[in-house]
């Protein structure tokens, strides 16, 4: 199990391979440093929506999404949720089942990406998007938005990026980790809605200490 989680944890911190983004029935390889979004390195935005998926494995181009998790805040205040177990039409191995608590039983009668990535994309509207480790995350969004022939325009803000900037005084910077060094709730990590939430609260403690920078 040991082996499983710390395998899991290199999707989200370090995501290197190549994959393919497929639009209007033609494929362009890429590699998820190459994901082109908007960056936000500064947290002083106060309404956004974060998000966090889970996935069958790595890799974009192979692998699918089981699970979405978001929270939209309006004025630095949550306002509404989006959680949604999502049909991969693949396999989810023994191991990624370990680690996420989702069984391929569970996702059986779950809508497809097809179904629910409109409805998603709904919700987030034009709002700033927040993720930790977003490259990881983004790439599964925008590779999956292309196939489905929608654009992702939105600024996005990356909690990994923005701790390492400030919180220095924090020797890692994983969301297992953060979210114990600042007491964090997180019941079920590596359930989308929860490590959602849990990166909501990560990103307001990041964005107090920045407007203490400004004030001291």
């Amino acid at each position: 199990i040991m082996d499983a989680f710390l395998d899991y944890l290199i999707k989200k911190s370090d995501i290197n391979k190549e994959f393919s983004i497929e639009s209007n029935n033609t494929k362009k390889k890429i590699s998820c440093n190459d994901i082109n979004y908007k960056k936000i390195l500064v947290p002083n935005v106060d309404s956004y929506v974060v998000f966090d998926f889970e996935t069958t494995g790595m890799n974009p181009s192979v692998n699918r999404i089981i699970e979405v998790g978001a929270v939209k805040v309006i004025d630095n205040n949550i306002v509404d949720s989006f959680s949604q177990l999502i049909n991969p039409m693949q396999y989810i191995t023994a191991r990624i089942s370990r680690v996420v608590n989702i069984t391929n039983s569970m996702v059986e009668d779950s809508p497809t990406i097809e179904y629910v990535l409109p409805k998603f994309l709904e919700f987030i509207g034009d709002f700033p998007l927040v993720a930790h480790n977003a490259r990881f995350d983004m790439g599964f969004l925008i590779s999956n938005a292309h196939r489905l022939g929608y654009e992702i325009n939105n600024n996005v803000l990356d909690t990994l990026v923005l701790s390492r900037k400030f919180n220095k005084d924090c020797t890692k910077h994983n969301l297992n980790y953060l979210t114990k060094h600042f007491n964090i709730k997180l019941d079920h990590a590596h359930r989308a809605y929860y490590d959602a939430l849990a990166t909501c609260s990560l990103y307001k403690i990041i964005q107090c200490r920045y407007n203490n920078t400004l004030v001291n």
